[in-house]
């Protein structure tokens, strides 16, 4: 699927807030989480010192998980407010059944069920007995990878810098506790903790390379089970609208061929532009968008080329160039359709910003261009 225009779209009756705290609040409930994981370890364990009493770590335990609970909560009602893909409330809690990569959603599902299934015998545990309890907190340390499965399979941002470092840290953490754990076990035996860090071990180099050969490679949103019919609505969204840029590096991705004898308009300067644009998908799975623009008092063609990550049906910029003539540079900033740009040449350097239209379906841009010292 290739971008829309420049960014990332969502549905015109979605919001941008609620889209952010889908992302934030998914992060955060895996970092919470990760902690409960790593503090019931240490309880299991039975550490303590002077400072740190046994109750402590239980106490902290069991209000992170609470906590924890709460701040998923919030990450499902904002997905589901959101309405950028079709995630009800229902497939929040019955697993399986979303037509938005049905396999990574309901891992989230089951995790939240998990989840739910701990607190509620939590809170009930001296009627249900220590032995029913306790067989159903095990739960909670399958909840963990489960929960991880679904970041990674379903999160937008699990290619982004800090979402791996997310992920790695946690992963960490979580490993470097149950290490620990089965390095101190008093049971004699030690067939049992050998098997256990074994499975543990092939479980973790079953993640990194799910995650290498899945969501860290391109095309992952087609690959990961989405429907047509999703993959449709996601697509027509992007055409009819936009939300301001994410990242954007102001690297050069490369130049384009100009005429190097083309006159630049004398800055200050303002005026119009027609001419084209286009998106395609590029053979790393990243998305290409190429604006071509004839300015009215100049004979210097203006190319910007944006290069990135798809992400939600358009496009987070992670390259660009920008050729002016004879004069070459980078995007600096945008917001929707609109672009800062610095350029410099033999005659110094250019600052221009453009205010762009753009007709998706006849493949047109018109735009306001202004240029002033750089």
């Amino acid at each position: 699927m290739t971008a829309s225009i420049l960014h990332a779209a969502t549905v015109a009756h979605g919001s941008t807030a609620y889209w952010y705290f889908t992302r934030s609040t998914g992060f955060v409930a895996l970092i919470l989480l990760t902690a409960t994981v790593v503090l019931g370890i240490v309880s299991s364990v039975g550490w303590s010192s002077e400072r740190w009493p046994r109750f402590a770590s239980q106490g902290l335990h069991r209000n992170l998980s609470l906590f924890c609970l709460v701040v998923v909560a919030v990450h499902v009602v904002t997905t589901v407010a959101d309405g950028f893909v079709p995630i009800t409330l229902a497939d929040a809690v019955i697993p399986f059944g979303s037509p938005y990569r049905p396999l990574w959603v309901g891992f989230g599902a089951l995790a939240l069920d998990l989840m739910l299934a701990v607190a509620i015998t939590s809170a009930v545990r001296r009627r249900i007995g220590l032995g029913a309890w306790r067989a159903v907190h095990w739960l909670a340390y399958a909840c963990w990878p489960v929960a991880l499965l679904h970041g990674l399979g379903t999160g937008s941002d699990t290619r982004l810098p800090v979402g791996l470092a997310v992920y790695v840290v946690c992963v960490l953490g979580v490993t470097a506790a149950l290490g620990w754990r089965l390095a101190v076990a008093r049971s004699p035996r030690s067939g049992w903790r050998l098997a256990a860090g074994g499975v543990a071990g092939a479980v973790l180099l079953a993640t990194a390379a799910f995650a290498v050969q899945g969501p860290l490679r391109g095309g992952w949103s087609r690959r990961s089970g989405t429907s047509a019919a999703v993959l449709a609505q996601i697509a027509a969204a992007a055409s009819s609208s936009t939300m301001p840029g994410t990242t954007i590096s102001a690297q050069p991705a490369g130049t384009t061929t100009t005429t190097s004898g083309s006159a630049l308009p004398a800055a200050p300067f303002s005026t119009t532009a027609s001419g084209t644009f286009d998106s395609r998908q590029l053979s790393t799975g990243q998305v290409e968008v190429t604006i071509r623009l004839a300015l009215r008092d100049s004979s210097a063609p203006l190319v910007v080329e944006l290069i990135g990550d798809s992400e939600r049906g358009g496009v987070a910029m992670r390259t660009s160039s920008v050729d002016f003539g004879p004069d070459h540079g980078s995007v600096t900033s945008l917001d929707g359709t609109s672009i800062s740009a610095s350029v410099a040449g033999g005659g110094g350097s250019l600052a221009l910003s453009l205010d762009l239209e753009l007709d998706r379906a006849a493949g047109t841009a018109t735009a306001t261009v202004s240029g002033g010292a750089g």
